[in-house]
C-alpha cells in the first residue's frame, strides 16, 4: 500500500487521535486540534478531510467543547455521500445526535458488499464501535459479518497487501471485544512485529493506528 506523507492522506486524524488515547502523547491531540481548528481551512477540511478521518472531529468537540466542531460534523454529515469509509463518522453521528434512526440503512450497506477490502474492514469494526449494543440485532449482524471476513483475512496473513488493514482491524477487534483476544491476538500481533516502522510504503497515520491498538492490547494484558 503506498501512501505519501500529505496532510490529507487517510488515517493521518486517527492516528494521531488513537496515539493520544493509547499512551496519553500530547502532541496528537495538538495535531488534530491545530489543524481541525483552523477557521480559514474550514472549506477545505469539508472538501478534503478523508472519510476515514472525520470520526476525528468528534474526538475534537469532545477535547474542546468548541461547537464550531459540532458545525463541522453536522455540515460533513450533511454533504458527504455514503460509502463504507464514511459508515464510522456516520454512525458516531447518528448514535450521538439522530436517535439511531438509520442503523438498518447503515448495516444494509455492508451487508450488500460483495467483496470487503481491508479498508472497508477498518470501516466495519471502526463502525461497529460506534454502534449502540442497545439495537443488538444490527450491532450483532455486523459483528457476526466482522468475524467472517476475518476468518477469510487471517489465511492470507502475513503476506497479504492489505497486511497493515487486517492487523489493525484484529487488534481493535480484540481490544473491544468484538473477537476473543486469546484466538485471535496472535494474527494482529504478527503484523505488528513484521512491519518496518520505516517502511515507506506503510501509510504513517495507519501505522500509529496498529502501534496505538498493540499498546492497548499489553495493557488489557497486563
Amino acid at each position: 500500500m503506498e501512501c505519501s506523507d500529505k496532510i490529507w492522506d487517510p488515517y493521518r486524524f486517527m492516528g494521531a487521535v488513537q496515539r493520544y488515547e493509547a499512551v496519553g502523547e500530547e502532541t496528537g491531540k495538538d495535531f488534530v486540534l491545530a489543524y481541525l481548528g483552523r477557521e480559514e481551512v474550514l472549506k477545505e477540511l469539508i472538501e478534503s478531510l478523508p472519510a476515514q478521518d472525520c470520526l476525528a472531529c468528534f474526538f475534537a468537540l469532545d477535547q474542546t467543547g468548541d461547537e464550531r466542531y459540532r458545525q463541522l460534523i453536522e455540515t460533513l454529515a450533511g454533504s458527504r455521500a455514503w460509502t463504507l469509509e464514511l459508515m464510522p463518522f456516520v454512525t458516531a453521528y447518528e448514535t450521538r445526535y439522530k436517535r439511531k434512526e438509520h442503523y438498518n440503512e447503515i448495516t444494509a450497506l455492508f451487508r450488500k458488499e460483495e467483496q470487503i477490502t481491508g479498508t472497508g474492514l477498518i470501516a466495519l469494526i471502526e463502525t461497529i464501535s460506534q454502534m449502540s449494543e442497545e439495537i443488538y440485532e444490527y450491532y450483532r449482524e455486523l459483528k457476526d459479518l466482522f468475524k467472517a471476513v476475518v476468518r477469510e483475512k487471517i489465511k492470507e496473513l502475513p503476506d497479504s497487501p492489505e497486511a497493515l488493514e487486517i492487523g489493525y482491524s484484529i487488534l481493535k477487534a480484540c481490544n473491544t471485544g468484538v473477537l476473543q483476544r486469546e484466538k485471535y491476538s496472535g494474527f494482529g500481533e504478527l503484523i505488528w512485529n513484521g512491519t518496518d516502522r520505516n517502511d515507506k510504503d506503510a501509510c504513517t497515520g495507519l501505522w500509529e493506528m496498529v502501534n496505538a491498538q498493540y499498546i492497548i492490547l499489553k495493557k488489557q494484558e497486563g
